[in-house]
């Protein structure tokens, strides 16, 4: 059965704050190399994730990533 967004979203929210949660992380959204962001994961609450990296905060919607992996 498919799964609506609204369930992926969630999902995706309790596993990156129960596995990725303070951990540095890159993040692939398809295409070319440039399509990454890097950063320590501090959230991830109503499908969107939030990355820290020199001071600023990126806030990503969890829909869009491919990909994800400690660096």
């Amino acid at each position: 059965m498919l799964k609506s967004s609204l369930e992926v979203r969630k999902v995706m929210d309790k596993f990156i704050s129960e596995h990725l949660y303070n951990k540095d992380v890159e993040v692939y959204f398809g295409g070319d190399g440039n399509q990454r962001l890097r950063g320590r994961v501090v959230g991830s609450a109503d499908g969107v994730l939030v990355l820290e990296n020199g001071g600023r905060r990126d806030y990503v919607n969890i829909e869009k990533v491919i990909a994800a992996w400690e660096v």
